[in-house]
C-alpha cells in the first residue's frame, strides 16, 4: 500500500496529538526555564518575561548523525519587542527542542538561550571573543 502525502501528514498529526508532544515540550521547556533562572543563566530575564511559542513538529527520517527516525518538537522563546522591529512584536531569545522516538519515548532535548546582541544590550563587544 502506497502512502499519499495527505495520509502521511494526517498520520503525523495524529501521532503528535496522541503523544501530547506540544504539552510535553512546553512543560519540559518551563522546567528548563525555572532551572536556568535558579542558576542565574537567563541573562537578566525572568521566566515570566519569556513567551514560549510552539513552532513546529517535524518528522526527521534522514539525519546526518542519527540512524533512526525521530520527531522534533520545537518551541521558540521570545520577549516582547515594543519597538516593533521583530515579527509579531516578539524578539527571539532562544529555543527548546524535544526529540522523541516514533513510539513517543523522549530521546533528547535541547534548551538554547541566544547570546544577547550588542545593539540590544548596549554593551561593548568582548575583545576576548
Amino acid at each position: 500500500m502506497e502512502a499519499t502525502p495527505n495520509g502521511v501528514v494526517a498520520a503525523m498529526l495524529g501521532l503528535a496529538e496522541a503523544q501530547d508532544l506540544r504539552r510535553r515540550a512546553e512543560a519540559a521547556c518551563r522546567q528548563w526555564l525555572r532551572t536556568a533562572d535558579e542558576e542565574g543563566d537567563l541573562g537578566g530575564l525572568s521566566p515570566g518575561d519569556i513567551q514560549v511559542v510552539f513552532e513546529r513538529c517535524a518528522l526527521v527520517f534522514d539525519h546526518g548523525v542519527l540512524s533512526y527516525p525521530f520527531v522534533e518538537t520545537r518551541l521558540g522563546m521570545y520577549v516582547a519587542d515594543p519597538s516593533g522591529v521583530y515579527f509579531r512584536g516578539l524578539r527571539p531569545v532562544g529555543h527548546y527542542r524535544l526529540i522523541t522516538l516514533l513510539d513517543g519515548t523522549a530521546d533528547d532535548d535541547y534548551f538554547v538561550l541566544d547570546e544577547p546582541r550588542r545593539a540590544e544590550t548596549g554593551a561593548a563587544p568582548d575583545p576576548a571573543g
